[in-house]
């Protein structure tokens, strides 16, 4: 067995931090991958799932030797847009990590038609270059193999606040297609965890979602976190959430402006420009469930606006694996 405590972290827009030429970066950029990289060390993650990573494995990888200390083994992907997925893995835990190629991830996480509002027309979807990374780590101590999937799922933002029409329209497709990724994501994980239980995954990411259900998230029955967990009617093989123990008055991940209630900045009633959500998370199967160390899960909030590294703030956990 061993003891690993694992992170997800949004480094937003982290292509801005490391040129195409892997030069070293200078000026805004190179600050925001001081603190960035201080933010993980503070942690000291043994597994950080990494979204928005740089694009290109080189990049990321960079970022590696100039901040944080050239300490993680960078698996990633072929490239998916500007927006990368990672899985960063300390060296010294002499784990192997097994990619699985673009190719295989559309495969495996299967999209194309969905029925997401139940109105018995199946519309039709794709991941673009969101299409998740699954990476199977093992060795080490590990006491078997593990598979990780690291998440970037569609955002519901919608930032044209003006015309309330378009909005209304644009955030119910938004959630139809987090409904439809959440639907092809819960089946691979099905395909990873028999009906007993048995299947050691982790899934962690950037949700773009939490356990609140808004307005259309109601009106299609269902939004993104709570289908990639599971069904009650399948109860052996739903995922486990260890952040639900912290309480809500502490339990988000993202801080930002609301467009809609508040676009403007501070209001002449001053009423707060900012809402929080908690749209990141580290998802465990069962048979890892229990291996979660008591009261380790945390979030590590960070101070935002000028000079934050990130619009995030990541989730943590230790796990005996």
């Amino acid at each position: 067995m061993t003891k690993l405590k694992l992170m997800s972290l949004n480094g937003e827009d982290m292509i801005e931090l490391i040129p195409k030429s892997l030069a070293e970066p200078r000026g805004h950029a190179a600050q925001r991958g001081k603190a960035l990289g201080e933010l993980i060390e503070e942690v000291d993650p043994d597994v950080l799932g990494l979204v928005e990573a740089p694009p290109r494995a080189e990049q990321t990888q960079r970022f590696n030797e100039l901040y944080l200390g050239g300490e993680y083994a960078v698996y990633q992907g072929e490239k998916r847009g500007t927006l990368g997925l990672a899985l960063l893995v300390r060296k010294s835990l002499e784990l192997k990590g097994k990619v699985r190629t673009k190719v295989q991830s559309n495969s495996d996480f299967a999209l194309r038609e969905h029925d997401s509002d139940n109105d018995g027309i199946r519309e039709v979807y794709s991941w673009v270059n969101r299409v998740p990374l699954e990476v199977e780590i093992s060795g080490g101590g590990l006491a078997a193999p593990a598979t990780a999937i690291v998440i970037h799922s569609k955002s519901k933002g919608v930032f044209i606040p003006g015309d309330l029409y378009a909005y209304e329209r644009v955030s119910r497709a938004n959630r139809m297609k987090l409904k439809a990724q959440a639907a092809a994501v819960r089946k691979r994980i099905d395909g990873l965890i028999d009906g007993e239980g048995k299947g050691r995954v982790i899934v962690m990411g950037d949700f773009n979602d939490g356990p609140e259900f808004d307005v259309d998230a109601q009106m299609i029955g269902g939004g993104f976190l709570e289908p990639v967990m599971g069904s009650v009617w399948d109860p052996k093989r739903v995922m486990h959430n260890p952040h639900i123990a912290i309480k809500s008055a502490d339990r988000w991940t993202i801080d930002y402006a609301d467009r809609i209630l508040n676009p403007l900045g501070q209001s002449k009633y001053g009423q707060p420009t900012t809402m929080r959500s908690w749209i990141d998370h580290i998802l465990f199967s069962p048979e890892l469930a229990t291996a979660v160390v008591p009261e380790s899960a945390q979030i590590k909030h960070h101070p935002t606006g000028g000079g934050s590294p990130t619009d995030h703030h990541p989730p943590y956990v230790t796990v005996e694996m």
